[in-house]
């Protein structure tokens, strides 16, 4: 009976439940008392130390993250980076290190120039009964001689949706856009659509150059 209340404790306790799906949360990932934030999924399935880098599996068995962080000073407190994350970054690195350029280090991204603000953020339950935060996403600055300011971009615009060779990208989070950028490559073709005092526009479309829009991040 003892051996069975002990399985059946350490079962409730670490389920896997994930508490937050893919937000940004404050950690001192190296340990040395600066705390900075990460895009994170949190969840009480237990990991200890040398299990970074590890696959986070759903009940399905697909991958939803790679295993980053745990809280030693608490039970089960657990962190992965979110799979859009890793996959864009997988993918870029592989691309760049097959595209014939020695001097190719790292990821690239593409530089739009764009600072974000988020607003108005809320939950939102879909016909299957799951939801996700939304928020209005604006620009509160276009830096000078960037892609933004050259498509007509301004601040005080919010961006909506970008479109990357015909396929479009609705934005309801501010990080989607850093997600679509690491997905971009020297001679797609993009294009933002954007509100601009109660009116829905579309910039140009411009080609990304691997000179001008594409910097090592």
């Amino acid at each position: 009976n003892q051996t069975l209340y002990t399985f059946l404790c350490i079962n409730m306790t670490t389920q896997g439940i994930v508490s937050v799906d893919s937000e940004y949360i404050s950690l001192d990932i190296d340990e040395d008392g600066i705390y900075e934030s990460y895009r994170s999924i949190r969840f009480d399935a237990a990991i200890y130390s040398g299990n970074s880098g590890g696959g986070l599996f759903n009940t399905q068995g697909g991958l939803i993250g790679i295993t980053n962080a745990v809280i030693t000073t608490s039970e089960n407190i657990c962190y992965a980076i979110p799979l859009s994350i890793v996959s864009g970054v997988a993918d870029n690195i592989i691309y760049y290190a097959n595209d014939g350029d020695d001097t190719t280090q790292g990821v690239y991204a593409a530089q739009t120039g764009l600072t974000l603000e988020e607003r108005n953020a809320k939950y939102s339950l879909d016909s299957s009964g799951y939801g996700a935060i939304i928020e209005d996403v604006y620009i509160t600055a276009v830096e000078s001689g960037s892609l933004a300011e050259d498509l007509g971009l301004a601040a005080g615009d919010r961006p909506v949706a970008v479109t990357i060779n015909g396929t479009r990208h609705e934005l309801t989070r501010s990080f989607e856009l850093d997600e679509l950028l690491l997905t971009a490559r020297a001679g797609d073709e993009i294009v933002f659509t954007y509100e601009r005092d109660g009116q829905t526009a579309e910039t140009q479309s411009c080609t990304l150059s691997a000179e001008e829009h594409l910097e090592a991040a």
